[in-house]
């Protein structure tokens, strides 16, 4: 059986007894980083050899894995820190045992993705992951301008190197007035979340009132135009009906103008 077991992202008590139990039991055990799993063994007081399982060898560990799982043995894929295969390798593993029919399970636990997204205050009924923020300057604008019309919270993963970069561009992109939230050392001691305009983000970190060290999640709010101006009259709800029913037609305004699907409905059955 395999196994993808999340991890705590930075308090170690936030490992799962159920995580605790699976490792125990793994005959063999694989990490991006086996540094930081042999720290999280110690606290749990599990003695297991650690195999890494990174981008550079992520190909030739995958045959391995699948042939260590083909002879019935129970092995355990433990990510960094957080969810495996959310922007740590995984992924091309899990395609594989989906394609050579292979079963599979998610030990769950933290995600720093998730803990952001209610962490940094701004809507979590919908949002975009989009991994870590692009290195070059012309990719991040491509990607800025992606969501600049877009009303979902996005999050990005960043170093803190970077930061102030990003930041930068983000409003050259998106405005100065757009509100960012910067999650950092997230469960951790020293954890810290700042929130306010990309501008007055930018201008804590040249204060240095956001200390540019630690792990760093950037959360976005999504655009706030036309988000409560959409009319959908009568004779428009009717036209929509004669040909699709309620449901089918709420889910099409909904992809058409970016409005929530439960309120469409609502408005279509209220003729």
């Amino acid at each position: 059986m395999l196994y993808f077991i999340s991890s705590p992202i930075g308090n170690l008590n936030d490992i799962s007894l159920r995580a605790i139990d699976v490792i125990g039991s793994s005959d063999f055990l694989y990490a991006e980083d086996t540094r930081n799993t042999k720290k999280l063994l110690n606290f749990i007081n599990i003695k297991k050899n650690c195999r890494s399982f990174h981008e550079h060898n992520e190909d030739k560990v995958t045959l391995e894995i699948i042939n260590q799982i083909k002879n019935n043995k129970n092995v355990s894929i433990i990510s960094d820190a957080g969810t495996p295969a959310i922007s740590d390798p995984g992924y091309k593993l899990i395609k594989e045992c989906s394609k050579q029919l292979i079963n599979y399970t998610l030990i769950p636990g933290p995600s720093s993705v998730i803990s952001a997204a209610v962490m940094s205050g701004f809507p979590t009924d919908k949002f975009t992951f989009f991994g870590f923020v692009p290195k070059k300057l012309n990719d991040q604008e491509v990607c800025f301008e992606g969501i600049k019309e877009d009303n979902k919270t996005a999050i990005f993963f960043e170093s803190p190197k970077r930061l102030e970069k990003t930041i930068t561009n983000l409003i050259k992109v998106l405005g100065k007035t757009r509100r960012v939230s910067i999650c950092k050392e997230m469960t951790k001691l020293h954890e810290q979340i700042f929130r306010g305009s990309a501008l007055e983000i930018l201008e804590d970190i040249k204060k240095e009132k956001i200390l540019l060290k630690g792990e760093m999640v950037i959360v976005i709010e999504g655009t706030q135009k036309n988000t409560n101006n959409f009319v959908l009259d009568k004779k428009t709800k009717k036209e929509f009906l004669k040909k699709l029913s309620v449901s089918d037609a709420a889910k099409l305004i909904s992809l058409v103008t970016g409005q929530n699907k439960r309120d469409i409905y609502k408005n279509l059955i209220e003729i």
